[in-house]
């Protein structure tokens, strides 16, 4: 089974949890663990190496916040098991494609195409792009 780790500082985790439930419903493959809560990266770390450790037929998705930050810098040594990998700069579309993807079971793969997608959908707006888009969707007869 794949599960998915959301940890982070304050409580950006637990939203992010909260977000993916008002939009899939249900995720019980999806726990999170924020700082607002657990209180310090060495405790998140204790509680997570505890249940990696004795459920080796799991995969583990980590999703943190920040590269270098607290909360990756203690999570990233749960990385010495083969069944974990760790990505910084979590989202809430690399969460849903996390859960709505059930065809892929290379988890390499995987993040590699959440972390390109994520990339895809991080876009600058302005008056300027906003205008010259609608100016092309009225010339394509389309919008966006």
């Amino acid at each position: 089974m794949r599960k998915i780790i959301l940890a982070s500082h304050g409580s950006l985790a637990e939203g992010m949890l909260s977000a993916g439930k008002m939009i899939l419903q249900d995720c019980p493959q999806v726990s999170a663990y924020g700082l607002d809560t657990y209180g310090s990266p060495t405790d998140i770390y204790e509680i997570l190496n505890t249940e990696i450790s004795t459920h080796t037929d799991d995969t583990y998705i980590i999703l943190c916040d920040i590269n270098g930050g607290s909360v990756h810098n203690q999570l990233l040594h749960l990385c010495v098991y083969e069944h974990v990998q760790l990505v910084t700069g979590m989202t809430l579309s690399m969460l849903l494609e996390l859960v709505l993807d059930h065809e892929r079971t290379d988890t390499a793969e995987l993040l590699e195409k959440i972390i390109q997608s994520a990339g895809q959908n991080m876009l600058i707006f302005n008056r300027e792009r906003v205008q010259a888009e609608l100016e092309k969707g009225i010339e394509d007869d389309k919008l966006w």
